[in-house]
């Protein structure tokens, strides 16, 4: 169900449970596995940094800046302008993030949770570009790419960091269903999406 684009949260725990099992699995395949005492501190003061700052931007400020900025740009229908200027407003909003303050425990996680929002955003924005297709009805309606190209999209698109830091992209092939399924079903998302006749 975590390949639904409407999973929402049902997808997040689902993705996420995939996730830190790869994880435990990667770790334990590693042959040193010696803990970065330098990155261990470094994470230690961003994630604290906030406290430090009581009187910086308060992290429901920025949050709602922030999800503003997803609906105005991220939302179907989409296309690589608006895309391409929201990518450019989640890149800087990293550099606020080292402004937000904090005066309680509270405050202090929400201002880490505004780090994992801004990178899902930066996520969504590089992978919707990524893809130059439309799929799944109005989830991914692309403007300039209004037509599904299985032939080159049927795949997932995945993101990783690359040693720079920076975001990576993918594309991963769909594993065979466990149920096959006729060309009809496999249309059947695609057309949830109903057009209304011109008048």
């Amino acid at each position: 169900m975590a390949s639904v684009p409407h999973g929402y949260m049902l997808g997040a725990f689902t993705y996420g449970k995939i996730c830190g099992r790869n994880a435990v699995e990667s770790i334990g395949s590693l042959k040193d596995s010696r803990l970065d005492d330098g990155q261990i501190k470094a994470e230690h003061r961003r994630v604290l940094r906030p406290v430090s700052q009581p009187d910086g931007i308060p992290p429901h400020q920025f949050e709602y800046k922030l999800r503003r900025h997803v609906n105005d740009y991220l939302q179907p229908p989409k296309s690589a302008y608006r895309l391409e200027k929201g990518l450019e407003f989640f890149e800087r909003a990293r550099e606020e993030l080292e402004q937000l303050g904090a005066t309680d425990p509270h405050e202090l996680m929400r201002a880490n949770e505004a780090h994992f929002i801004r990178d899902c955003a930066e996520m969504a924005a590089r992978a919707s570009l990524f893809r130059t297709e439309s799929r799944w009805g109005l989830y991914h309606h692309r403007l300039d790419f209004p037509e599904m190209d299985d032939a080159n999209w049927f795949v997932h698109v995945n993101l990783k960091k690359g040693a720079d830091g920076a975001m990576n992209l993918f594309r991963r092939p769909v594993e065979p269903y466990v149920f096959s399924l006729d060309a009809e079903e496999l249309r059947s998302y695609h057309r949830l999406r109903i057009e209304s006749l011109a008048a």
